[in-house]
């Protein structure tokens, strides 16, 4: 009798960098952490590691998924030449990592630099990449980097059939595309532990249930001016008797001028600041905000699923496939103040509100991402990409 073959487990490692994209990888990370035809590598950069920004690599332990290495790049510095260091640091630590791990797979997400340097510095090793949520659109330098990421990868999971397209679009083989959803949903299908009294008694605050919230990021093209366009969203929502809760932009630069502005309203009646929130205690907010206000692609991505109404401000998210919950606003305060007005006083939006779907996913796309992974033969054939057009 000859002896059985044991199926050699498949080496798979997963880049974190930012609280945003943790949300998409949540679900996956805990799913192939599990599974035996798994070996997950994950390695942790970026805003995680910055105390600045909430730390939230604290989040990462505190869910139990398996932290293999960390690089800390300092993305602190509002310094574009300082900012372009760090992500050298990132890639010459990775090289490391990645002659260490062998891994057969890289996982990354969305369109943040750090992930495009993980991805180009694999390639460049041999290693296939799969990307999470190509295809999307976005506006300035993120559109870009994502769609770079898309041509450097060997396997592409859209959050929707637009995306799906996109990808076809740009050349992609169609064995390599799935439509798979937005990962980040699968969330919002488990029910809420925290309540109100809970979340206060955390936070030692005390939140009502008249709430907006405020999540605005800078933008590369424009971040010179982050400082003045957050001083406008912040004069817009003044002016108004809700409380309003904001919370710290990403690490991108710009963010310091962000951040210098909405210092300022630490101690006014009516603000209440975070640096970063635990994933579920961030979708307890969602859940119950009266709007969302800002550019972040969380309005676009997740906020539909709660049909919460959103001021999506500037051209950060450009393209981007909406739902009926988007009003589309400039930086002045005073276009900002007529969204809010339009949110509360017309039946028009009311009623398309009513009727808002959420076009990412069906709340399942992690489970089919990790399905259509144990399925892949990681082969030269993966990476040796053809490229029509």
């Amino acid at each position: 009798m000859g002896r059985h073959s044991i199926k050699k487990k498949i080496k798979i490692c997963v880049i974190g960098s930012s609280r945003a994209t943790y949300g998409y990888k949540r679900n996956i990370l805990k799913i192939l952490s599990k599974d035996k035809n798994f070996d997950l590598k994950f390695i942790v950069t970026g805003m995680h590691l910055s105390r600045k920004h909430g730390y939230s690599i604290k989040d990462i332990v505190n869910d139990k998924i398996p932290i293999y290495g960390k690089i800390n790049t300092n993305f602190e510095s509002d310094d574009e030449k300082k900012h372009i260091y760090s992500l050298s640091k990132e890639m010459n630590k990775l090289s490391f990592f990645f002659s260490k791990i062998k891994p057969d797979l890289l996982l990354v997400t969305g369109d943040r630099a750090e992930m495009f340097i993980a991805a180009i510095t694999a390639a460049y090793m041999k290693i296939a990449v799969a990307h999470i949520q190509s295809g999307d659109l976005s506006g300035h330098i993120d559109g870009s980097v994502r769609h770079a990421i898309t041509k450097i990868s060997h396997l592409h999971f859209a959050s929707c059939e637009d995306s799906k397209k996109r990808v076809l679009k740009l050349g992609e083989e169609s064995w390599r595309v799935y439509n798979t959803g937005a990962p980040q949903i699968d969330d919002f299908n488990k029910p809420i532990k925290i309540n109100f009294k809970d979340f206060n008694k955390k936070y030692k605050i005390k939140l009502e249930k008249k709430f907006v919230i405020i999540m605005q990021h800078p933008v590369l093209y424009d971040n010179v001016n982050s400082g003045h366009q957050i001083e406008q969203t912040l004069k817009a929502v003044e002016k108004f008797s809700f409380q309003k809760i904001i919370i710290y932009p990403n690490i991108d630069t710009g963010n310091n001028k962000i951040i210098k502005i909405i210092d300022k309203y630490k101690n006014q009646n009516n603000f209440i600041i975070f640096k970063n929130l635990k994933r579920d205690h961030f979708i307890f907010l969602l859940k119950n905000a009266e709007i969302l206000i800002g550019n972040s692609s969380c309005g676009i991505l997740e906020a539909a699923s709660f049909k919460l109404p959103v001021i999506n401000i500037g051209n950060r998210q450009k393209g981007r496939l909406q739902s009926k919950n988007i009003l589309n606003a400039g930086y002045s305060s005073k276009e900002i103040m007529k969204a809010i007005k339009i949110i509360y006083k017309s039946k028009k939006y009311k009623k398309d509100l009513r009727k808002c779907k959420n076009l990412y996913g069906d709340g399942k796309s992690s489970e089919r991402i990790v399905r259509i992974l144990k399925k892949i033969r990681f082969n030269k054939s993966l990476l040796d990409k053809t490229n029509s057009y």
